[in-house]
């Protein structure tokens, strides 16, 4: 039994082309403690499979049906619970891990095994230089400018933070306590939902040391003419929607309505009037409390 079951989601990528296998698996054949602290679940959502490796490390499951990535973990958290870890690690198929952040989390899984306080484990996400996750609230954030987030401590964090999936390690009987993960939120939102979720529940947030590099996938603003880009922005708006319903304060469903009016107005003056009606159906649907 390991402590730690790692989930790495795949879509059309091979796991040899995924960087994050890559680098896990090579360190899991080269390090027997983290081989001994961590077992690896590799799930496909690629249309077809994926030619694996003659070397596979882990176990690889395909469904090419592709029902969404807080379907995807709501299965790891079934394998995790049938073979007894105590922590479930989500990870990208592009997060670049390290050896330093792989033996970082296999101290803490142990160190914290008996902390029932602590929900969650996550690292410092950079982009560009600065840390995108965790981070306050944007209401927070924007009303106390002088108090940002401070990353550079290590340990349980204080007061409500946002965090992203990438590179967290959650525990599996918090997890089970809020009946896994929501599955209302798919894609967009899922790692919000979770942890507030776990956060609501009583669950503590423990930062650790390491950083890791992550970039983000995300609507990409200027793309206007892209359906598909336009699809993803319509599910992105939903989902956020529904998030601020379900566990935003009343000041922050107030400034995400407002929010949302501001960049239909911009989107409409830059011409852009599909994409600034997207803005405004989300700014009513807010108000009409729909999805």
């Amino acid at each position: 039994m390991s402590a730690i079951l790692a989930i790495v989601v795949l879509y059309k990528m091979s796991p040899e082309a995924s960087p994050t296998y890559r680098a896990l698996s090579a360190a899991l054949r080269d390090d027997v403690k983290l081989a001994g602290c961590m077992d690896l679940l590799v799930v496909d959502n690629s249309p077809e499979s994926q030619e694996l490796p003659t070397d596979m490390v882990g176990r690889y499951l395909h469904d090419g049906t592709n029902p969404g990535l807080a379907k995807r973990y709501n299965l790891a958290l079934r394998e995790a619970v049938a073979v007894g870890a105590g922590w479930l690690l989500l990870l990208d198929q592009d997060t670049a891990v390290t050896a330093e952040y792989l033996a970082e989390l296999c101290e803490l899984a142990q160190s914290l095994r008996d902390e029932a306080k602590v929900a969650a484990v996550v690292p410092k996400l950079l982009l560009d230089g600065g840390v995108q996750s965790p981070h306050l609230p944007n209401v927070a954030r924007y009303r106390r400018a002088s108090q940002s987030l401070d990353v550079s401590k290590v340990g349980l964090m204080q007061g409500r933070v946002r965090v992203y999936n990438s590179g967290a390690m959650i525990r599996v009987s918090a997890l089970e306590a809020m009946g896994g993960f929501p599955e209302a939120y798919w894609l967009d939102y899922l790692d919000h939902a979770t942890f507030a979720s776990l956060q609501e529940n009583g669950g503590g947030i423990y930062l650790m040391a390491s950083s890791l590099n992550h970039e983000m996938s995300i609507y990409l603003p200027g793309k206007h003419s892209d359906p598909g880009n336009a699809a993803r922005q319509t599910n992105q708006l939903a989902a956020e929607n529904r998030f601020y319903r379900e566990h935003g304060t009343l000041e922050e469903r107030v400034w995400h309505r407002l929010a949302l009016a501001k960049q239909a107005l911009r989107s409409a003056l830059g011409k852009h009037f599909s994409e600034a009606g997207r803005y405004l159906r989300a700014a009513v649907a807010m108000d009409r409390g729909q999805a």
